[in-house]
């Protein structure tokens, strides 16, 4: 059966002498793998397109249960040229694909998160300042969509609504109080003020196309990296294996 996707790749490796692997995320199921068989041969118009961050357009030989999908042909739509120009976004980048790839299966869809994955990677590619709040609205919203969001607003424990600050738990994964804190305390356990817990909420309500319009001092979003990075570790065991975490750590820093 040939069908047609539209699909974000992932990642790309060789295969055989002339053929390529990709790991790509699709519009309609998922993250599928293909192969392209012969593309490494001399001329192959094939091989400039099947790179990472390209936003193509997929005819493939499709068959349920079979590992690797067979491309019949592939366009580009989108690049995200520009997206290559800086260290910075290269760097968030290839961590925002790497993350996908690591922590989604194969014929999993989820049309909200492949618009995430579009929408951050077209604002990166875009824009010159505001990276840093890109990366943590598409940190924040795919926790969302994998239904792991911590409550935001009120204690784990007793329920009490946040007033002044809260800590994400080591010991319970999740947001607690400072009162249910006492007693409970770890010493990797992430403190959120109410500066951070307030844009926790401005990222849930705002659209990505307005959020590099909210003022937020470095120090708030060193926090919030933190805090989401922490809490993806102690809920997703394969964030442990992503790579380029500790380069996008120093954006956050410099």
């Amino acid at each position: 059966m040939i069908l047609s996707s539209k699909g974000i790749i992932l990642k790309v490796f060789p295969y055989s002498d002339t053929s390529l692997i990709c790991n790509v995320f699709t519009d309609d199921y998922g993250k599928l793998t293909f192969i392209a068989k012969g593309v490494r041969k001399a001329k192959n118009p094939l091989l400039s397109i099947l790179q990472p961050f390209n936003l193509l357009e997929f005819q493939y030989y499709y068959k349920k249960n079979r590992s690797m999908q067979l491309i019949k042909e592939a366009d580009i739509v989108i690049s995200f040229d520009k997206l290559r120009n800086q260290l910075s976004t290269i760097v968030m980048g290839s961590a925002i694909l790497n993350i996908i790839n690591k922590i989604f299966e194969n014929e999993y869809p989820n049309t909200t998160v492949f618009r995430l994955i579009y929408k951050t990677l077209n604002k990166l590619s875009s824009s010159n300042s505001d990276n840093k709040i890109f990366f943590l609205f598409y940190m924040f919203h795919l926790c969302q969509q994998l239904g792991f969001l911590p409550n935001i607003r009120h204690c784990h424990l007793c329920n009490s609504e946040f007033t002044d600050k809260a800590i994400f738990s080591e010991q319970f994964k999740s947001l607690i109080c400072i009162n249910c804190h006492k007693g409970n305390t770890f010493s990797s356990d992430i403190h959120l003020d109410n500066k951070s817990l307030q844009f926790l909420e401005l990222i849930n309500k705002t659209n990505i196309d307005q959020i590099s319009k909210i003022e937020i001092s470095s120090i708030v979003l060193q926090e919030i990296y933190n805090f989401l990075i922490f809490f993806m570790k102690h809920n997703i065991h394969s964030m442990h294996y992503i790579k380029g975490l500790k380069e996008i750590e120093k954006i956050y820093y410099e």
